[in-house]
């Protein structure tokens, strides 16, 4: 039995997201994962679930969410209209260690066991944080196994890297540092995170990688997206889309079909079993691609992989 932030007792247990990755992975069973962030409209969530639901998602992503002052986490506001099963962002850039490890006991106050680990973007890294990986140890030094981590990948290599092989090695320093999973930034060559993830075994990274996959609504989302994160395109998706980025449903249906595919391409290489789709809270477009997987869907209802 858990006891919330307000007092009152709450029975739920939250699943632990180490288990469910190594029965479903070693069972050769398919999976999808959804990632949302705060919205103004509280209600959105409810629906977005009961619509999403049905693809029996492995677990929720929330992202950070830094305006604000409560509890150094506004996120956390929000995680009671979220399911159990899942993983709350914590970007470091601006925190220290007195406020992570507050963030962390309101987390667990509030049912929260998974947390995704980030050194964030900031021009002004964290003095007690340089990087993911002291966020990792300090998380497994303060509380032991109590919490699920997962870190990020970046199969074309961080873009502040010096090369792809130091890159690597900087991944596997946030595993051997405790990280239980690795979820990938945005995905849009199949090829390239087949590489990545035949490279990280090579070095002994042997934990789960699910890459990250982002469905293109319009083109003006596409251009914010990629900025924000700082991803390479291929020059034929940029061909492409320029010569649509005008005709919104086009974009739509070409990055429908984009994603797609790539996933079909990463679940038969068999070096992966699922994947992160990046929803930007659509979840029109987020049902539209799970549905345009055809027999992969029918996997997620059965478990079984063929």
């Amino acid at each position: 039995m858990i006891r919330t932030t307000s007092g009152l007792a709450k029975t739920t247990k939250h699943p632990d997201l180490r288990k469910l990755l190594k029965n479903t992975i070693d069972a050769n069973s398919a999976f999808c994962s959804f990632e949302l962030f705060p919205a103004k409209n509280h209600d959105f969530y409810q629906s977005f679930f009961t619509e999403m639901d049905k693809y029996r998602p492995l677990f929720y992503a929330l992202t950070w969410h830094a305006k604000g002052t409560t509890n150094n986490c506004p996120s956390l506001e929000l995680i009671d209209k979220f399911p159990s099963n899942t993983v709350l962002h914590l970007i470091v850039s601006d925190l220290t260690r007195a406020d992570v490890l507050n963030i962390l006991k309101k987390a667990l106050d509030c049912g929260v066991n998974n947390i995704f680990a980030l050194r964030g973007d900031s021009t002004t890294a964290s003095r007690d944080f340089p990087y993911a990986a002291d966020l990792v140890r300090f998380i497994r030094n303060q509380f032991g196994d109590t919490f699920c981590i997962s870190v990020a990948g970046y199969p074309e290599m961080h873009p502040e890297s010096p090369s792809k092989e130091l890159d690597l090695l900087y991944l596997k320093e946030k595993v051997d540092a405790g990280a239980d999973f690795i979820i990938t930034q945005i995905v849009f060559e199949a090829d390239v995170f087949i590489k990545f993830a035949n490279d990280c075994k090579e070095i002994g990274i042997n934990v789960p990688i699910i890459p990250g996959i982002l469905p293109i609504p319009n083109y003006a989302t596409f251009e914010k997206m990629v900025k924000i994160c700082n991803v390479r395109v291929p020059q034929n998706i940029l061909n492409t889309l320029e010569s649509i980025k005008r005709d919104d449903h086009e974009v739509r249906n070409y990055g429908t079909e984009l994603a797609t595919n790539i996933i079909k391409e990463l679940i038969a290489s068999k070096t992966t079993y699922g994947f992160h789709l990046f929803t930007l809270n659509r979840t029109s477009l987020s049902s539209e691609i799970c549905d345009k997987l055809g027999i992969f869907t029918r996997l997620f209802e059965d478990g079984k992989r063929v």
